[in-house]
């Protein structure tokens, strides 16, 4: 999990982008620190913390009675809740014997090293030099231009793998927190990838969204883009890069191998037997082949249910 000492920014950032609303739940760690993990009513489920891969943990104690439940944690890791409502905790580590535990996050350290081309394996470093002689120019910022210019892109590639598109409003309420920025890949005008790129604790810096599109994907616009971002973190104090979740052993995931960076296990525990929307690779077949008009339509709608 990750500790913040005060949440209340966090919770007001969270709360503007997407409109749930943060509870603040009761935490006694199996050492008897009593703290505060952040959790959203999702539906009958609460979730701590829909939307991010690791939950987060207030260091500070809240007995307000409003509070729905308490969470206990015991000897062995496991985590126990007063009353009856079903809970799902993001962690690298697991809570319950009830585990969702398909996805990786690789994490590149980047606070150690004055010159980070030394972080790259030779490989790589060929490839974000090759993106650079085949004229991929990458633009930054947060101007609502740069966002319409990335969601041509986002948009586009989430249809071509299945997977349903965030809204374009809700990007746009990310980046007026002040804590995501926006990346595009052009060449010859054309938008062919982009990014976002989230600031968590000014330490921590992740890539949330990222497409690139399939034609164009010989010219390295993956490896640019990443390229750029981690060097906006470097340049922002920032001390760890993540390349953002991704399913175990997945097409994405073996790509992310080619950086060497770190790898977390993600585990999302739930308090009782939980079927997954994410094992049923047959939606994302069926999304696969909706027009995209359609698509593009309701992935946004649908999405929230998803994250």
């Amino acid at each position: 999990m990750i500790e913040l000492q005060n949440a209340d920014q966090f919770i007001e950032d969270f709360e503007k982008v997407y409109k749930k609303r943060i509870v603040r739940i009761p935490y006694t760690t199996k050492e008897g620190e009593r703290k505060t993990l952040l959790m959203c009513k999702c539906f009958k489920r609460w979730i701590a913390l829909p939307y991010h891969s690791v939950a987060i943990l207030e260091n500070r104690i809240t007995d307000r009675k409003t509070a729905p439940f308490k969470l206990f944690e015991s000897e062995d890791g496991n985590i126990i809740s007063t009353g009856k409502t079903p809970w799902e905790i993001r962690d690298t580590i697991g809570h319950s014997q009830y585990i969702y535990s398909d996805k990786i996050n690789p994490i590149l350290h980047i606070d150690s090293k004055e010159n980070i081309w030394d972080l790259f394996p030779s490989d790589v470093k060929r490839k974000i030099r090759k993106a650079y002689k085949n004229g991929i120019q990458i633009e930054y910022g947060t101007s609502k231009k740069l966002l319409n210019k990335f969601y041509q892109a986002y948009a586009l590639r989430m249809k071509e793998i299945g997977v349903m598109a965030m809204s374009k409003s809700l990007i746009a309420r990310q980046i007026k927190t002040q804590r995501t920025i926006v990346f595009t890949a052009t060449l010859n005008d054309r938008v062919i990838g982009g990014a976002t790129l989230y600031n968590m604790d000014d330490n921590l810096f992740e890539n949330v969204l990222f497409a690139t599109i399939g034609e164009y994907n010989s010219y390295y616009t993956s490896y640019i883009l990443h390229y750029a971002m981690i060097c906006f973190v470097k340049e922002k104090g920032g001390s760890k890069y993540s390349f953002g979740r991704s399913t175990r052993n997945s097409t994405v995931h073996n790509y992310k191998k080619h950086w060497k960076a770190p790898e977390s296990d993600l585990y999302w525990s739930y308090s009782k037997a939980h079927k997954n929307i994410r094992d049923r690779k047959i939606y994302y077949a069926i999304w696969k082949r909706l027009p995209y008009s359609i698509s593009s339509l309701f992935g946004p709608m649908f999405s929230k249910y998803v994250y």
